[in-house]
């Protein structure tokens, strides 16, 4: 890996009903009766009683992950572009999200307590500047670093947080402590 590169990071946010909060438990409560309305055009009698066998059943019913998805538009523009629980390493910046996609990962018509759904959410680009431990040093990709200076800030790496893209750009002196892959 090399240093300076422009990355995207993806977290995958799980929301079922074991799910507490506001924000969760709105998602949950929304989905699940989109799911049920719009499951209703791909299982007319009923007879699939979960989203694994409509699959099977009726192909055409993945569109259901984009058609829950605005059921939840609302809640998630709430947030103000900030990912629910991922901030930086002291705890204050919380990550920026540019775009979302909600996953319906299994529901059942018949009971509740079986839809799980997840909310992906995509940063804009950033720029990696290196790598310290579980630690990415990251920095907004709009600054440039004639002096070789930018405000940065560190995200743990952490379950369900992923590099999503990654392009190298140019190289540039070696950070004093940062780990230089080549």
């Amino acid at each position: 890996m090399m240093y300076p590169a422009q990355i995207t990071l993806s977290f995958k946010q799980l929301i079922n009903a074991a799910s507490t909060g506001d924000f969760e438990t709105k998602v949950f409560e929304d989905s699940y009766i989109e799911f049920l309305m719009q499951s209703q055009v791909y299982n007319p009698d009923r007879q699939y009683r979960t989203f694994s066998e409509l699959k099977v059943a009726a192909p055409k019913s993945n569109s259901l992950h984009y058609k829950v998805g605005f059921a939840v538009g609302l809640h998630v523009q709430e947030l103000g572009n900030r990912i629910p629980g991922v901030k930086d390493c002291l705890n204050r910046m919380p990550l920026p999200f540019e775009i979302y996609q909600l996953e319906l990962i299994e529901s059942d018509i018949q009971d509740r307590q079986q839809h799980e759904v997840a909310i992906i959410y995509t940063t804009p680009a950033l720029t990696l500047l290196g790598l310290t431990g579980d630690r990415l040093l990251l920095a907004a990709p709009e600054q440039t670093s004639n002096s070789g200076a930018y405000d940065t800030f560190m995200l743990s790496l952490q379950p369900q947080l992923s590099v999503s893209s990654y392009k190298a750009l140019q190289h540039e002196p070696a950070l004093n402590g940062v780990a230089q892959l080549h």
